[in-house]
């Protein structure tokens, strides 16, 4: 039998072809699915960007709201709580004898005071229409700071209605010299305390109801004046007054609450595009590192490791008396299929590079009689097999 002939029967007989059922196998170990490392280079860095990309994504995606809440205001309103008061004086030299003082005229003296007339003004304002109801109870605290206390009830509860914008009402408050100082003399005997300052606190306690077309308004308030009787020291014996203007602003208002659905969109996009970019970048960084630039012998090593038990290296070519028929296997996994039907070993030599540039050249064959089956290849630091 011919060379030839020869060689297709043990082809038929071999594992050269395949049943369909390892179609696919074939497939993954052919080189359509095997990276060169400029290829895994630009894998990789395609997905680097596209985890960049997506980790932008996700947190631009997570400062973007999903619930927004407006405050709409539908009524404007104030309260406004104001002193007024006149000091009847005793004949002086200092405001040469007049008898009243009015806020801003003068320092009340407390020895030329005989007393003081307050009078307190309430405005409730709003912006529409409503039905009003205010309570009021006057009430005043005598104290002497840190030491005690005398809640004194000034004016009995009272109540006003209005309808419409606007509601108001005033009250007066008299107070004497002689009957302050009677007052704080007796709890200070009482207590066996003494003070330099003492504070007269007018406080009015306030209940507003209105009842408007877009909701209720009910609100407490009290605004607070301060006498403070305040004796000695450098600027001498005085009543000060704080608090104769009081505002307090206030609205109705509704919360909306606006939902955005396409912001939680956004993110379960950008969720999945950073799963497949990790993935992907995991993956190519794995198969970047195993990769990674071997010497030749490494990598024949890996080349030659699924056959190593039917391999056999040799030193040097075989002399030959005469020659025959030489064929190129495909693969060395044919070359290997071919040796099992022949009964042969596969032959392997070497032939290391002559210089840094060059290429080794790995040959790998099967003798039988006067024909060389043959499957070669060449490997250099900065490529792949090349056959």
């Amino acid at each position: 039998m011919s060379g030839a002939k020869k060689f297709w029967k043990v082809v038929e007989n071999s594992r050269l072809f395949r049943p369909p059922r390892t179609f696919w196998k074939d497939i993954k170990k052919s080189r359509l699915f095997r990276l060169t490392r400029t290829g895994l280079i630009i894998l990789l860095a395609f997905f680097v960007i596209l985890s960049l990309t997506a980790i932008i994504g996700v947190s631009s995606a997570h400062l973007l709201p999903v619930e927004e809440e407006n405050v709409i205001t539908l009524s404007e309103y104030q309260h406004l709580g104001e002193y007024d008061y006149i000091a009847e004086l005793k004949p002086n030299e200092i405001y040469d004898n007049q008898l009243t003082l009015g806020p801003g005229e003068g320092i009340l003296y407390f020895n030329i005071v005989e007393n003081v007339a307050v009078t307190f003004h309430y405005t409730f304002i709003c912006d529409c229409p409503a039905s009003i109801t205010t309570e009021y109870l006057v009430g005043m605290d005598l104290e002497s700071p840190g030491k005690w206390i005398k809640h004194l009830t000034m004016a009995p509860q009272n109540s006003v209605s209005s309808n419409g914008e606007r509601l108001e009402f005033s009250t007066e408050l008299f107070i004497t010299v002689p009957w302050f100082e009677e007052l704080r003399t007796i709890i200070d005997t009482e207590t066996g305390t003494s003070s330099y300052t003492y504070n007269l606190r007018v406080k009015p306690e306030i209940h507003t109801v209105a009842e408007t077309d877009v909701g209720t308004i009910d609100e407490s308030i009290v605004p607070e004046l301060m006498m403070s009787f305040k004796y000695g020291g450098d600027e001498g014996n005085q009543i000060v007054m704080s608090g104769l203007e009081n505002s307090i602003p206030g609205a109705i208002q509704r919360t909306e609450t606006t939902y955005y659905g396409e912001v939680l969109a956004y993110r379960g996009i950008f969720y999945v595009v950073s799963a497949v970019a990790f993935v992907g970048l995991i993956g190519t960084a794995w198969g970047f590192m195993r990769n990674r630039s071997k010497s030749p012998e490494k990598l024949a090593e890996k080349i030659i490791e699924p056959f190593k038990e039917a391999v056999v290296e040799v030193a040097e070519e075989p002399s030959y008396t005469k020659r025959g028929a030489t064929i190129a296997m495909k693969s060395l996994e044919d070359l290997v299929s071919l040796a099992e039907g022949l009964g042969k070993p596969v032959l392997y030599l070497k032939k290391p590079p002559h210089t840094l540039s060059a290429e080794q050249v790995n040959i790998f064959y099967v003798l039988d009689d006067m024909t060389r089956y043959e499957y070669s290849f060449k490997l250099s630091n900065k490529s792949d097999p090349k056959a």
